[in-house]
């Protein structure tokens, strides 16, 4: 009898024993599923070396670094004594006005003068007649961030005939000819920009989940292509994220109307994309209306707000930024490439996307802005380096 309950309970310890040598503990699970759910997904480049972007017309861009000047041409630049006009859409945020600066900056050190600079705060008609005041200065160059590429279109007509060339940036007027009617345009890379955000959504959201557009229902070229990179990286690229609705807006004042639409038809998704950071905002107030914290946001551009939600792991978890002072020098260089007379190497001219996450926040806003970010980021990123 007592062999027998000898024999019972060794029996027992060696089956646990096995058990226990096959299985796996609760940590070497948890890591297999990790590895299961991200081994087919590459770790996002924080510095691609390539723009995804395309003009209007379907033009190849090549990057600002493609364009540059001799000391010659400067001295050549110097004694034209030649004046220049800006005529914005918006420098309301902070990447347009870095864009200026950087241009100013290249513009003055050439010697040519701006004369003109005009923001029409997305108003058609403000625009213009901004132009249309500006013209009346007889710039050398004019430089042009449309609202709306068939109202500008119109302005402009009064150029052709004129000693005044056309520099477009980011959006370009409905029927222009690069190489023709206008010397050529700087971009940031949208496309490029939106596929940031969506691989960013898709790495936050650990690949899988329900997520919403908020996007600017405009006819605008660069914001046109942010939604479609989000759009199309998501549908290609990630077949368990599903973009459940797509909501537009108009107004930037009034983006969080539009999201407290998406929670009330999907109140348990998972993220939203906003088409730049300052309509983001409007997500973010109603998410934390509803206690929505955990809400993945993702959107382009990198204002100071936006720079810091990422750093202190707030709902913005990341962004595709422009290269605001790559892109305003590429403007001034296209400008002086048409003073000069000189051949372009492509009428369109951008820097790759910038992806800014966590990780790389401070580094990214220097190459985003030129500058060394503000001490407030930095003392925020320090507080949050091990969260």
């Amino acid at each position: 009898m007592l062999k027998k309950v000898l024999l019972i309970v060794l029996s027992v310890l060696l089956a646990a024993t096995v058990m226990t040598g096959c299985g796996n503990t609760p940590s070497e699970n948890n890591k297999q599923v990790q590895t299961e759910s991200t081994k087919s997904y590459p770790p996002i480049d924080l510095n691609p070396r390539e723009a995804l972007s395309v003009s209007p017309e379907g033009i190849k861009a090549v990057a600002p670094s493609a364009l540059s000047l001799t000391n010659e041409e400067i001295e050549q630049l110097k004694k034209g004594k030649y004046k220049v006009a800006f005529s914005y859409h918006t420098l309301s945020d902070q990447c347009n006005q870095r864009k200026l600066a950087a241009a100013k900056e290249a513009l003055a050190s050439w010697g040519i003068d701006v004369v003109s600079v005009t923001a029409a705060e997305f108003k058609a008609e403000a625009q213009v007649s901004d132009i249309e005041s500006a013209l009346a200065l007889k710039p050398d160059v004019l430089f042009v961030m449309p609202v709306d590429p068939h109202s500008v279109a119109g302005a402009l007509e009064k150029v052709k005939g004129t000693k005044t060339k056309i520099v477009f940036m980011e959006n370009v007027a409905a029927g222009y000819k690069a190489g023709v009617d206008y010397l050529g345009s700087a971009s940031s890379d949208s496309y490029g920009n939106g596929k940031a955000a969506a691989d960013i959504m898709a790495q936050q959201l650990g690949y899988k989940g329900k997520v919403a557009m908020m996007f600017y229902d405009m006819d605008y070229f660069v914001t046109n292509e942010r939604d479609r990179g989000f759009r199309e990286t998501i549908k290609n690229n990630y077949p368990n994220i599903e973009i459940v609705m797509e909501a537009g807006f108009t107004n930037v004042n009034n983006t969080g109307a539009v999201a407290d639409a998406i929670f009330a038809k999907y109140p348990d998704i998972n993220g939203i994309y906003a088409t730049w950071d300052v309509p983001a905002e409007g997500a973010i107030a109603s998410a934390r209306s509803l206690g929505r914290n955990d809400v993945i946001i993702t959107t382009c551009d990198l204002g100071d707000n936006a720079a810091r939600l990422i750093a202190e792991d707030g709902m913005i978890r990341g962004t595709g930024a422009p290269r605001s002072a790559e892109q305003g020098k590429a403007e001034a260089l296209i400008a002086a490439y048409g003073l000069l007379g000189k051949k372009l190497p492509s009428t369109f001219v951008t820097p790759p996307a910038l992806p800014v996450v966590k990780a790389n926040v401070l580094e990214a806003y220097k190459m985003s802005y030129g500058v060394e970010a503000p001490q407030a980021l930095v003392d925020i990123v320090k507080q949050h380096k091990n969260n």
